[in-house]
């Protein structure tokens, strides 16, 4: 009987135990008046941020949806908490609506509808930002972090607005079909003063499915060496041996450097 009672008792604290929630964030969202639609976006905040009153940076990151987001959480917690490199954040992930239309600033052969990335440019300036600021203990430090065809957003909202945020992560970025257009973008940037100290992270997998003949690893490795060129930014580009399309590695990476970099 003082067995059956014993074998009891384990199975309903293990049942009790297995089925507690594992919380890692929360969605909220906001009513774009610049997208004219509802957005939602995924937020974690860091351990303990309830018992202090500590401020923290924030992180933005586009295509946002929950692996995704688990594979930030994990990569900042690493690097945080166990690496110690990095300081602690509050994580902002954007979801997709209309994912071309938002991340092209320009129509080319690939996307020829009409582009929406000055729209979602100023939704995230004049909305987003504002109302974590509002919502949320942040200091003035910003990461914009895109991949793909987000990379190609980030890397236009670098090149418009580099003030916006203090550091930009690019994984897998190129200029599909609107080389031309980027270049005078950069040539414009480069004409430009830039205020503060900015950093920007590109990375690059030599195995991509999408850069077989290696245009697109050209196009950022000369679009890095222009930017190196520029006062007050700090650029690198990493390229990955043995990663295909947007290179598992690129945030832990892109942190990495962002944090422990010379100034």
């Amino acid at each position: 009987m003082k067995k059956l009672t014993l074998l009891t008792l384990l199975i309903l604290s293990a049942t009790i135990l297995f089925s507690q929630e594992i919380k890692l964030g929360f969605i909220d969202s906001i009513n774009s008046k610049e997208l004219n639609e509802n957005r939602k976006i995924i937020i974690k905040l860091p351990k303990g941020y309830d018992e202090t009153k500590k401020s923290y940076p924030v992180i933005y990151r586009l295509d946002g949806n929950i692996d995704l987001f688990s594979e930030t959480i994990g990569t900042i917690n690493r690097l945080a908490y166990i690496d110690e490199l990095i300081p602690e954040m509050i994580v902002v992930m954007i979801e997709n609506t209309n994912r071309n239309r938002d991340m092209m600033p320009t129509k080319t052969g690939f996307f020829d509808t009409e582009p929406g990335a000055e729209k979602f440019k100023k939704f995230i300036d004049n909305e987003l930002v504002p109302y974590i600021n509002k919502s949320f203990r942040t200091t003035n430090e910003k990461i914009l972090c895109g991949q793909s065809l987000s990379a190609i957003f980030t890397l236009y909202y670098f090149l418009t607005n580099t003030n916006s945020f203090d550091s930009y992560i690019v994984c897998s970025g190129a200029f599909l079909d609107c080389g031309e257009y980027f270049d005078d973008l950069t040539a414009n940037f480069l004409k430009t003063k830039n205020n503060k100290l900015t950093k920007i992270f590109l990375t690059h997998g030599l195995k991509d499915f999408l850069d077989p003949d290696g245009i697109n690893r050209k196009q950022l490795s000369d679009f890095s060496q222009k930017i190196k060129s520029k006062e007050n930014v700090v650029c690198e580009l990493k390229v990955y041996e043995d990663e295909g399309h947007v290179p598992f590695q690129s945030l832990y990476h892109g942190l990495k450097f962002i944090y422990t970099s010379d100034k």
